[in-house]
């Protein structure tokens, strides 16, 4: 089951009490809208990704994954 929690102030999805999902600008309602539609779903989601999609994403988790530089 999918839940919605506060972590460090940022709503977060969680489905058997470990992080799913964090969702930016503090948008409690579409993580509850999007919890409640999880939890409607007859089948657990599934994400399927070719190795072209898992190339991409560790591009940008490289890309946004330092520190960001105030000016």
């Amino acid at each position: 089951m999918f839940s919605t929690r506060s972590q460090n102030g940022v709503p977060t999805i969680q489905r058997d009490g470990r992080n799913v999902l964090a969702v930016w600008n503090q948008d409690w309602r579409f993580a509850s809208d999007l919890c409640e539609l999880l939890n409607q779903m007859d089948t657990e989601p599934r994400l399927l990704l070719n190795d072209r999609d898992r190339v991409w994403l560790k591009a940008m988790d490289r890309a946004f994954g330092g520190k960001v530089q105030h000016v």
